[in-house]
């Protein structure tokens, strides 16, 4: 057996889109969204740029993509090329991407969308929410929006959980299993989760590699996000419990915020 270290970003890189791949329900979302807001959009945590097709679907004139992980937009880039029509927008300079913190990404243009999906839960509570936003809505060209993607009420994890099989899948060769185990605290402003996984990728013949993970998640409450947005001088425009624009309830799955620039705010002027 191999010990893997989270360091290896590379290898929790492919295994992220291992799991996330397989997510598509709300690519008719993204497609509406960049329709109803032509121009330019920006991927504020874009991760390796699962929504980059259906942003240019939908007409995005250009996207840039802003991670914070070198690795991710690494397999970003192998998602472009091996997509013709991704490639052929990257070839005409229409995709660009930025190795950054959302919370002050090194992007000075103006956009007509700005999206944030599964974002927020890995900001550290509400002062980084706030830069986030903040920095977001500085983005927006006048009459753009932001949306903020997030885990809804009926999604939250409802009890602690001990170490236990999430999934298992085929990775080429590989057997990947993968075990989590989370701890949960309710405040004020959201839930807090200590959340930890051990993904085993097991080889034809017998070889383990072992690699630990642990991240820290915040699901703010819909009226936390509200009350951030003002802070960032943000207005709501629009919510939804789901990708379907379903009313958001306690049942919700999702949490979608769709934020403007507040008049003489950011993404005003």
């Amino acid at each position: 057996m191999f010990a893997g270290q989270p360091s290896d970003e590379a290898m929790l890189a492919e295994l992220y889109d291992l799991e996330h791949d397989e997510i598509t329900e709300d690519f008719a979302f993204y497609r509406e969204w960049a329709r109803r807001h032509p121009g330019t959009v920006v991927d504020l945590g874009c991760g390796s740029g699962r929504l980059f097709r259906p942003l240019l679907d939908g007409g995005a004139t250009r996207i840039v993509g802003v991670d914070g992980s070198p690795a991710l937009l690494t397999r970003a880039a192998a998602r472009i090329a091996a997509d013709t029509w991704l490639a052929a927008a990257d070839a005409a300079g229409r995709i660009h991407t930025v190795v950054g913190d959302v919370r002050a990404p090194a992007v000075s243009e103006r956009f007509a969308l700005a999206v944030m999906a599964g974002v927020v839960a890995h900001l550290d509570g509400p002062e980084a929410a706030v830069r986030a936003l903040t920095r977001a809505g500085q983005l927006l060209a006048p009459g753009g929006v932001l949306i903020v993607d997030t885990l809804g009420p009926g999604g939250w994890p409802p009890h602690d959980l001990p170490l236990s099989v999430d999934w298992q899948r085929r990775m080429g060769e590989r057997r990947v299993v993968r075990r989590s185990q989370l701890s949960r605290k309710a405040t004020p402003e959201g839930l807090r989760v200590d959340y930890e996984t051990l993904t085993d990728l097991m080889e034809a013949d017998g070889t383990i590699m072992r690699l630990p993970a642990g991240f820290r998640l915040w699901y703010p409450s819909i009226s936390a996000i509200v009350a951030l947005a003002a802070e960032a001088k943000l207005e709501v425009e629009a919510v939804f419990g789901s990708h379907d624009l379903e009313s958001l309830d306690e049942r919700s799955e999702r949490c979608i915020v769709v934020l403007r620039g507040a008049t003489g705010g950011p993404g005003m002027g």
